[in-house]
């Protein structure tokens, strides 16, 4: 089973409580630029895009106590959610993925920010960090 393998780092995202004042340090303390806006998860999640050179940086604030975020903001506070990889056949890599004895969080893609496909990977697998596979998509 081979997949075409990552083709970018898509970005890194950042749990945050208030993604507004995070957003603005970006702005001020690294020239970053503020991308698109959404939220996800049926309103539970407010995703905000920065842009700091070819990095994109994901600021993943919680608008609802049960979203996973809000927990992982719970036990863990603020800082690095996960590092999205981009692929361009997210279904064939994670099949290698899985292939490969890699525990998986998704077993098929789902729905993601700017109408993407993405499916997340074990921390257990990864050196205790969430990886994300994201369908190749346009930087927003």
């Amino acid at each position: 089973m081979s997949a075409t393998g990552v083709t970018a780092l898509s970005h890194i995202a950042i749990a945050t409580p208030d993604a507004d004042a995070l957003a603005a340090t970006y702005v001020s303390a690294l020239g970053a630029t503020r991308g698109g806006e959404e939220v996800l998860d049926d309103g539970g999640l407010r995703v905000v895009f920065l842009h700091a050179g070819p990095v994109t940086f994901e600021l993943l604030q919680p608008l609802k106590p049960e979203h996973t975020v809000a927990k992982f903001l719970e036990t863990r506070g603020p800082g690095l959610h996960h590092v999205s990889l981009e692929v361009a056949d997210i279904a064939g890599q994670l099949a290698t993925a899985k292939a490969s004895g890699a525990r998986l969080i998704d077993e098929a893609p789902r729905p993601g920010a700017h109408g993407t496909q993405v499916a997340f990977l074990h921390p257990k697998s990864f050196g205790s960090v969430l990886v994300e596979l994201c369908g190749a998509t346009e930087k927003h």
